[in-house]
């Protein structure tokens, strides 16, 4: 099992960083699962990637509050 982030989708092929090392991994698009999106944290087991939405969900939180942290320091 290993875990990744889908980092992009370009030229019809999706490439992941896979975690702790950032190396990419790239598959055709077409094999992308529905509701992958950039910035979607997954789990790849074999050939089937599923949707960690757990860290997903936590990313975009992180993210969110870093975005609203650098706002407030602008006003």
């Amino acid at each position: 099992m290993k875990k990744a982030i889908l980092d992009r989708v370009e030229d019809g092929k999706a490439v992941f960083l896979l975690e702790p090392n950032q190396q990419t991994w790239t598959i055709p698009q077409a094999e992308l699962p529905a509701g992958i999106h950039e910035g979607s944290s997954v789990i790849i087991q074999g050939k089937k990637i599923t949707l960690d939405t757990k860290t997903t969900a936590e990313n975009k939180a992180r993210i969110a509050a870093k975005l609203e942290q650098l706002r407030n320091k602008k006003s």
